[in-house]
Order: structure tokens, then C-alpha cells, then sequence
């Protein structure tokens, strides 16, 4: 066989390839994202961690995107709706968990902005608060405990303290 038709024979055959992996990887993500919604940059990870290489990635996530069914800001206006729903995170966490999940900086700002006002927060807060704080009379020490967890659950320490002070006054009791 001459050079020519071998080279030629060559790039079809790495053609043939591109377009097998770039079909295995726009499965992988279809199925990913059969289970639950992700974000551009959770797929991107999977597909790397897969083997996949990261042109094909962006190849694949770009044809998704174009197709609506990656949508970054989609995907944190649910994942916050749903945190919002079960009442057990604070906007610090939600900012950490969106950007984990690599969600931009501007976009998580602009979403917590928009889905989660001061009022809703303390809410969350106080009824989670109330949901743990078992005893009467709280003392000192289960009361920074409930402190404690609250701050772990992302809520600033302003809506903390608020939270506890409505809690305990609704109890008869002062901070």
C-alpha cells in the first residue's frame, strides 16, 4: 500500500476513534446525569477520571450544553431549592458545597443573592435549633453545643445567635 493511502488510512481510522470515544463519553454523562443533575465541572472530573481525554470532554460537555441539559446555573438554583427544602444548611455551606461542585464564584453570589434572603436563613436557623434543643433549661454547656452545630451547618454567627436568642425566649429563657 502506498505511503499516501496509509497515512490516509491512518486518519480515518483515529477519526473512527474520536468519534467511538466522544460517543462513550457523552454516555457516561447521559447516565451521570440520569441519576441526578450535575454541574459542567463534575462531569469534566468524571470523564478525566474515565480516561477520557480532556478535548473530548469539552467536545461532549459543550454538544450537552448546547443541548440544554447541562446548565450550571440550573444545576445550583436546584441543588440550593433542594437544601432550602430539608432546612439544614446556612448560606456559608451552600457557597462551599456549589463551589465544590464547581460552580463560579460570581454565579454562586448571584444565585445565594436571589434564592436565600437573611429571613430565610434565620428561619432555617431557628427551626433547626429548635428541632435539637431537647432540654427546659438549657445550660451553658448544651448551649454551645447547639451553637456549635449550627455554625457547622453554614449559618453565620449573627443568624446564630439571633436563632438561639428567639428559641430561648420563646422557651422563657435568656442567652
Amino acid at each position: 500500500m502506498p505511503l499516501r493511502k496509509t497515512v490516509m488510512k491512518k486518519n480515518e481510522d483515529l477519526k473512527s476513534d474520536r468519534k467511538e470515544s466522544e460517543h462513550e463519553a457523552r454516555e457516561v454523562c447521559l447516565r451521570l446525569l440520569a441519576r441526578r443533575p450535575r454541574s459542567r465541572d463534575e462531569l469534566r472530573q468524571r470523564l478525566e477520571t474515565a480516561g477520557f481525554e480532556p478535548r473530548v470532554a469539552h467536545e461532549v460537555l459543550a454538544g450537552l450544553e448546547q443541548a440544554g441539559l447541562v446548565d450550571d446555573e440550573g444545576f445550583a438554583r436546584s441543588w440550593v431549592a433542594s437544601r432550602k427544602a430539608a432546612g439544614g444548611a446556612g448560606r456559608r455551606k451552600l457557597e462551599w458545597e456549589l463551589r465544590r461542585k464547581g460552580i463560579s464564584r460570581d454565579l454562586v453570589e448571584q444565585i445565594l443573592e436571589e434564592e436565600l434572603d437573611e429571613e430565610a436563613e434565620l428561619r432555617a436557623a431557628t427551626d433547626l435549633a429548635r428541632k435539637r434543643l431537647r432540654a427546659e433549661a438549657p445550660g451553658p454547656r448544651e448551649l454551645a453545643r447547639l451553637r456549635r452545630f449550627l455554625l457547622s451547618r453554614g449559618f453565620g454567627f449573627q443568624t446564630v445567635d439571633s436563632a438561639l436568642e428567639t428559641v430561648l425566649r420563646q422557651k422563657g429563657e435568656h442567652l
